[in-house]
């Protein structure tokens, strides 16, 4: 059975310690039958760590060799952009000139604060900081300057993972009109989503909601990835098989791979 994980980051982001080696073996030893390294570039992010073009020099060094020491894991070569609308065209400029297997891109600041920290509330209650990361979103996906730099949206939810209100969750049910104006415009596109698995453990669903994602479905989404936006080796390969089940129940019967920025449908086969 495949099992790919789309989402893992290394010392090459500024909030990993894990060297690329330790996410390969942990990779191989949970099943994983294909790894993508998607290290962060979050050009204009208000935390100076993340503000940063990585080395893509010692990346594709670091992966070539991996490839070569461990032929038994397919190893992609990926990138997670954060957008940003004041840095979207410099980001449009550094990804022109880079060959990548995969892009995803992600909605991690709002308002110019990462949902991430508590401080980003700003007071708002749940319904209307989601509202406000949703349309954040939305710009992202109909950002020109980007539109040809990446393949699917990250995390949609994100917000939902940063445990700032008693019940995180973030359904569909939500906003109907807003998701559907988002998932239609990633359709229209050509583009897919992520399912990202890290959200179990703190939002209590995948991200997005398992209820978007039978959305994206219905609106005749068919490119879908799946990572366990894993930072620690331990994580890498996190419940990917939970997410297999979830995107099957919504319909799918195929998942996305990428090499070279071309996707490619594999059929979900069970053991």
């Amino acid at each position: 059975m495949i099992l790919p994980d789309y989402h893992v980051h290394t010392i090459y982001s500024p909030d990993s310690k894990m060297e690329p080696g330790e996410a390969v073996l942990s990779a191989i030893s949970s099943g994983v039958s294909e790894i993508c390294f998607t290290e962060h570039m979050d050009l204009g992010h208000h935390m100076e760590s993340f503000n940063r073009v990585p080395d893509f020099k010692r990346i594709e060094k670091s992966i070539s060799q991996l490839r070569e020491k461990y032929p038994e894991i397919s190893i992609e070569k990926g990138i997670e952009v954060g957008y940003i609308r004041d840095t979207a065209e410099q980001t449009a400029e550094i990804l022109s000139g880079q060959k990548f297997d995969f892009v995803l891109l992600s909605t991690h600041c709002v308002d110019g604060m990462d949902c991430y920290l508590p401080e980003s509330k700003r007071d708002r209650d749940k319904i209307t900081a989601y509202k406000r990361y949703l349309e954040t979103v939305y710009d992202s996906v109909m950002d020109d300057n980007l539109t040809e730099y990446y393949d699917c949206i990250g995390h949609i939810g994100y917000i939902a993972k940063c445990n700032h209100y008693e019940d995180n969750t973030f359904p569909y049910q939500l906003f109907p009109e807003l998701f559907d104006k988002i998932l239609s415009e990633i359709i229209k596109r050509g583009k897919g989503i992520e399912v990202n698995t890290s959200g179990i453990n703190r939002a209590g669903h995948v991200l997005p909601h398992p209820s978007i994602i039978h959305r994206y479905h219905e609106l005749g989404g068919r490119i879908i990835t799946i990572g366990s936006d894993a930072h620690k080796p331990q994580n890498v390969g996190a419940y990917i098989e939970e997410a297999i089940d979830i995107i099957v129940k919504a319909g799918f019967q195929e998942i996305t791979l990428f090499k070279n920025r071309e996707p490619g449908f594999v059929t979900i086969t069970r053991a």
